[in-house]
């Protein structure tokens, strides 16, 4: 885009920094020969190659940049931008962290699995250690504490539909943030507040955590970490002539967590919400087309108004039809030791030592889909050459 605070290749910087040069394309390093005797190289003569170019000896094949899959050269519709979004201790660090499983589960459930890899050193490392702690060490990541950009290659097929009678191969890369809930609110002066505001307004998608166990807490209130976020988000954009229709021009998934927590789970079962697999695990789950009624329900009979007032604004500043619903859980429902729930014994957290540990292997529920779906309806609007 000619805007440059739209430019989806640039970092997002706060207000009072100065713009970033663009850095020169392959810079030709200076390889004339030098003479560490003379005094003007006396630092030319402690200079030795790093790790990147020693033993390079000009024969081998150059590198290449890391492109999405299935992706042409310069295509800016394969890299997405996804913004999440979530009060302290809404699980943010743990949702992204369950995405790999979950990605790697789908064959279990008669699906196409998808493979999820690191576009960079450090979002690889995320993806290792979220499914090291989570799997084997069975404990929660640590909440985040600062603000981590990462980019994940996406690699799957598309299930059929109307459109296509069978199934294509897809590839995009996902470009989302792991920040500290702190930085959504606006009672303290966080120093990645202008950051994660930039983010999330050049976001062609956004995932929206929902905890319907923070509500009670003044600390965790999601409506103190959604409504000051969203009015200023509304401005940015407002003020960048980027509003789609009038409202806000993001997809969004919305995540109504914690699914399998006994203080969700047993007043959903008990208001008919819940259904149950009759094969494999038997796993529970809310219906996918009953989500947007149990996220309504959540809000006028679970939490009260200041949920209301949480639901009430994603109508008002987004559009109605580009938000979805999803109920989710990051590490699924304990299991028998025959792989099956078991109503008696369903709670998958436990604690040892004072410290929360997770009972059985995690098995996401709705952690993966919000993001694929995100994806293609995203791009599904750009077809149809309209805005996000």
């Amino acid at each position: 885009m000619s805007d440059p605070y739209y430019d989806p290749n640039e970092n997002p910087r706060g207000p009072d920094e100065p713009p970033r040069r663009r850095p020169e394309l392959n810079p030709v390093p200076d390889l004339r020969p030098q003479d560490p005797e003379g005094p003007e190289n006396e630092a030319a003569a402690s200079w030795s190659p790093g790790p990147a170019s020693a033993g390079l000896d000009g024969n081998l094949q150059p590198g290449m940049i890391p492109r999405p899959p299935n992706s042409v050269p310069g295509a800016s519709t394969d890299r997405l931008r996804i913004g999440l979004w979530g009060a302290p201790l809404s699980g943010k660090t743990t949702y992204l962290s369950a995405v790999p499983i979950a990605a790697m589960q789908q064959s279990r459930h008669g699906q196409a699995g998808w493979a999820v890899s690191g576009m960079n050193p450090e979002s690889t490392e995320f993806l290792i250690s979220g499914v090291t702690r989570l799997e084997s060490d069975r404990v929660f990541p640590e909440a985040s504490v600062g603000q981590q950009q990462l980019a994940w290659s996406f690699q799957g097929e598309e299930p059929p539909s109307r459109v296509l009678r069978r199934r294509r191969e897809a590839g995009f890369v996902l470009e989302v943030q792991d920040v500290a809930g702190e930085a959504f609110s606006n009672d303290v002066e966080h120093i990645l507040r202008p950051r994660v505001l930039d983010q999330l307004a050049r976001s062609q998608g956004l995932v929206y955590l929902f905890d319907p166990l923070l509500g009670s807490r003044p600390a965790t209130r999601s409506l103190d970490f959604f409504y000051s976020m969203l009015t200023e988000l509304n401005t940015r954009v407002r003020d960048a002539g980027k509003l789609h229709r009038n409202r806000l021009p993001h997809h969004v998934s919305v995540c109504v967590t914690k699914f399998d927590h006994p203080e969700v789970f047993r007043p959903a079962v008990e208001a008919g919400w819940v259904t149950q697999d009759s094969e494999g695990a038997r796993l529970p789950r809310v219906p996918a087309e009953q989500a947007a009624r149990y996220f309504q329900w959540m809000c006028d009979e679970f939490q009260g108004s200041s949920a209301r007032l949480v639901r009430d604004g994603l109508g008002a500043f987004f559009r109605p039809e580009r938000i979805s619903y999803y109920v989710s859980s990051a590490i699924g429902f304990r299991l028998n030791p025959q792989h099956v729930f078991d109503y008696r014994n369903y709670h998958n957290v436990e604690i040892v030592d004072g410290v929360s540990r997770i009972c059985t292997s995690p098995v996401p529920i709705n952690v993966l889909e919000p993001l694929t779906d995100l994806e293609r309806r995203i791009r599904s609007a750009a077809r149809r050459r309209r805005p996000w």
